[in-house]
């Protein structure tokens, strides 16, 4: 595949077309039929909607640059881990190399159970508790 660990719940992808978004896999592909859930961090705004889930750089250090950022749940994306492994294979993504901290993953997730701005059937493919 991409050289590296097998793609799974909490890897960080970067993406490679501007503005080069790091994107996070919040679901555990082997407990959802192979579908994969996907939300970016993004920099926290004034006028975000996305404001449930904001994250400072030492939640996840040498990574998140700016001061605060947030999980933008609005702009989540499902697909298939065959389609996310052959995006980053074609180089539209590159795997992060830094892991992120267990208890930012659990963070984002507890954040997500509680979105507003997630549906009930991205809700759905969050791992169970």
């Amino acid at each position: 595949m991409n050289g590296t660990k097998p793609l799974g719940l909490g890897t960080v992808l970067r993406s490679n077309a501007p503005p080069r978004h790091l994107w996070i896999i919040l679901s555990d592909p082997f407990q959802t039929a192979g579908s994969v859930l996907l939300v970016n961090f993004t920099t926290l705004r004034e006028q975000s909607a996305d404001d449930e889930c904001i994250l400072t750089s030492d939640e996840y250090p040498g990574v998140l640059t700016s001061p605060q950022s947030v999980i933008a749940f609005s702009r989540a994306k499902v697909g298939s881990m065959v389609a996310l492994e052959a995006a980053v294979n074609r180089g539209d993504f590159t795997v992060v190399a830094t892991p992120l901290p267990g208890e930012t993953l659990a963070e984002i997730i507890e954040a997500g159970r509680n979105s507003k701005q997630l549906s009930d059937a991205k809700k759905r493919l969050l791992p169970s508790r």
